[in-house]
C-alpha cells in the first residue's frame, strides 16, 4: 500500500513538472513559425505579396519548384486565411505553369529581424506615450493609435503579444508590440495611452512591470 501511494505521489509530481515545462516551451518558441526547411503546396492568387500561414511574418524565403527545379526568392507575409503558400500570379510561368506546385521552401531569414525566440517573461520599468505620436507610422509600419493596446520594445519581434502586469497595483493588460523603444536608460517597455490607462499608470508615468509572452511574433 505504501509503495502504491509513493508511486502515485511521484506520478503527480512528474505530471505537474511536465505542465510547467510545456507552458515555458509554449511561451518561448516561435521556431514552429520559422522552420529551416518545409515542403508545401504553392498556389497562385490575386495578391501583391507572397502569403503563408506557416511562416513568420516578413520572413525571407527561397522557394524551389519540385516540378521544374526553378527557384524564387521572396518575402512572405503572414496570413491565416492561406493554406501553404500563395504567390502572385506573375510567378506561375516561372515555377511550372500549374495551378498548384509542390515546392521545397528554405527560410533564409526569420521574420523582419531574424528573431526566432522570445523570453518567457520580462521585468523592468514601463513608461507610456500618446498624443504626440498619434496617427504616425510606427517602426512596424502600422499607424499608432494612442487609444489602442500597443507597446514598443527594443528587440521583441513585431506582433508579439504580451500580458503586462503593473506591479504597483496588480492590474494587467494584453498588448501587441508594434514599435521600437523606449530609448531612455532604465526603461524597458513603452505602452500606448490606452494600455497605460488600463494599468492605471497615467499619473505615475513610470511603473515597475512584469510581462509574460503570449505569442512570439506574428
Amino acid at each position: 500500500m505504501r509503495f502504491i501511494l509513493f508511486a502515485l505521489s511521484v506520478a503527480l509530481f512528474l505530471a505537474s513538472c511536465a505542465k510547467k515545462v510545456e507552458r515555458v516551451e509554449r511561451g518561448r518558441l516561435s521556431v514552429r513559425d520559422c522552420p529551416k526547411t518545409l515542403y508545401t503546396t504553392v498556389k497562385f492568387c490575386d495578391v501583391k505579396h507572397a502569403l503563408s500561414d506557416r511562416i513568420q511574418h516578413l520572413s525571407k524565403v527561397r522557394i524551389k519548384s519540385l516540378h521544374n527545379g526553378k527557384t524564387l526568392t521572396t518575402v512572405v507575409y503572414r496570413s491565416n486565411k492561406v493554406r501553404g503558400i500563395c504567390l502572385p500570379r506573375k510567378y506561375k510561368r516561372l515555377l511550372g505553369n500549374h495551378s498548384r506546385v509542390k515546392a521545397k521552401v528554405r527560410v533564409l531569414r526569420c521574420g523582419k529581424e531574424g528573431r526566432k525566440h522570445c523570453p518567457y517573461k520580462l521585468k523592468g520599468y514601463a513608461s507610456w506615450y500618446g498624443r504626440k505620436f498619434h496617427g504616425k507610422k510606427t517602426a512596424s509600419g502600422k499607424r499608432f493609435n494612442m487609444y489602442g493596446k500597443y507597446a514598443a520594445h527594443r528587440t521583441l519581434p513585431f506582433g508579439t503579444l504580451l500580458k503586462v502586469k503593473n506591479l504597483k497595483n496588480g492590474r494587467s493588460v494584453v498588448v501587441e508590440v508594434i514599435d521600437r523603444g523606449p530609448f531612455v536608460r532604465g526603461r524597458h517597455l513603452d505602452l500606448s495611452y490606452g494600455a497605460a490607462k488600463k494599468l492605471k499608470m497615467i499619473g505615475s508615468g513610470v511603473v515597475p512591470f512584469e510581462a509574460r509572452v503570449i505569442r512570439c511574433g506574428n
